[in-house]
Parts: structure tokens; sequence; C-alpha cells
């Protein structure tokens, strides 16, 4: 095959996974795919008309953005967290990303206080229009570059390792609407915090806004007993 053919093939290729992200990821947002629900390849490859290598590239994606979890035996799931992960989860994350938000205030820029107001509104404008999806991947790019503005590289590698595994509590936040203007309050005072130079404001501010949604987490898992 000539170069130009496998570059059109590789287009395909990705261009078909990503169809497959957008469709599967709809479904689980739209709560058409369950939290703990079995993926079942054979179904999904005769469903969607696709075949398996598209199929996984596709859902080691969703694995990477937190909406799907592969298990021991390669079985592949809605991600659903036991209350026992969000807890450690969010102990922790509490901890090092106050740490991360009190850092950045003391050594960010004017110009990456800028791009941070950016990521925000961004945060923002995804809250006003009630869009999830963009909400989750805004708040991400908002909680990673504070992050990257502590410059502190393990600091950041522990943190990143650690989000990846808090992703995994993003379908259960679908069940929390009232949850969503709650925590865009929240982003707005650390947000306030960075403006006003204020760094322990920052981090306590940023402690407080991990914790409690880690309290409305655990009582989501609750109710779903």
């Amino acid at each position: 095959m000539s170069s130009q053919g496998a570059t059109r093939a590789e287009k395909r290729f990705r261009s078909s996974a990503k169809a497959v992200i957008d469709e599967l990821r709809e479904a689980i947002l739209k709560g058409k795919l369950a939290p703990g629900e079995k993926l079942l390849e054979a179904r999904l490859i005769a469903s969607l008309r696709i075949g398996g290598v598209v199929l996984r590239e596709a859902l080691r994606s969703l694995e990477s953005k937190g909406y799907v979890t592969f298990l021991d035996n390669n079985d592949v799931i809605v991600s659903k967290p036991s209350r026992e992960n969000v807890q450690d989860y969010y102990t922790i994350a509490s901890a090092l990303e106050g740490l991360a938000c009190r850092l950045a205030v003391e050594r960010a820029q004017p110009e990456e206080i800028a791009h941070l107001r950016e990521l925000h509104q961004f945060l923002k404008d995804a809250c006003q229009r009630k869009d999830l999806a963009h909400y989750f991947e805004a708040n991400s790019n908002f909680h990673r570059f504070i992050a990257e503005l502590a410059n502190n590289q393990r600091l950041y590698r522990l943190i990143e390792k650690l989000r990846g595994k808090i992703q995994k509590t993003r379908v259960l936040s679908l069940s929390l609407p009232q949850r969503l203007d709650y925590s865009m309050r929240e982003h707005d005072q650390i947000m306030d915090a960075f403006l006003k130079k204020n760094a322990q404001l920052a981090e306590s501010t940023m402690v407080r806004h991990l914790n409690n949604h880690m309290e409305a987490l655990c009582k989501a898992l609750d109710v779903k007993g």
C-alpha cells in the first residue's frame, strides 16, 4: 500500500473510532448504559457495524477518560466506583491539590493567571449550557493547569495519576445535577483566590471543593446502594 493509501486508511480508522467514542459516551451520559453495566463487544460490533479493532481503540480511549473500566478478565463495564474508592481518592486528592493550589498562587506569572481565567470561563460556559461532557473536560483542564502552575514535577505526576482514578467517578456524578451549580461556585471561589493572590485561601478552597464533591458522591452511592 502506498503511503498516501496508508494515510487515508489511518484517517478512516481514526474517524470510525471517534464516531464510536462519541456514540458510547453519549449513551453513558444519557443513562442508556448504566454504571456497572457490562459492555458486550460482540453486540456492540453488530449494532455499530464496526470491526473489533476499532471498538477496542474506542474503549481504550473511553477508559482513559474514566467512562469505562477494563476488568482483570478483560471484560469492560461502565465505570462504577465503590464508596471506599471514592473516599480514598478524594481524601488524598484534596491534600495534594490543595498544596498544588497554594504553590500555584505563589509561583504563577500574570500571563499564566490570564490563561487560568480562560479555562475558568470555558468551565462556566459549559455549566451554563448544562453540557456535562464539556464540563468534565473543562474541569479536568482547569485542575491540571493549576497542578502545572505549582511547578513541582513530582507533585504534578502524583496528581495526574490520582486524577486518572478520580475520572472513574464522573459517571456517578451524572446523578447529581444539583452538584453542578455548587461545583461551579466553588471553582469561582478558587479563581477568586488566585486573583487576590491569597495562597492560603486558594488551598483551603480547593480542599473544601474536593471534600464537598466526595461527600456528594458518597451520598449518591448510599442511595444507589
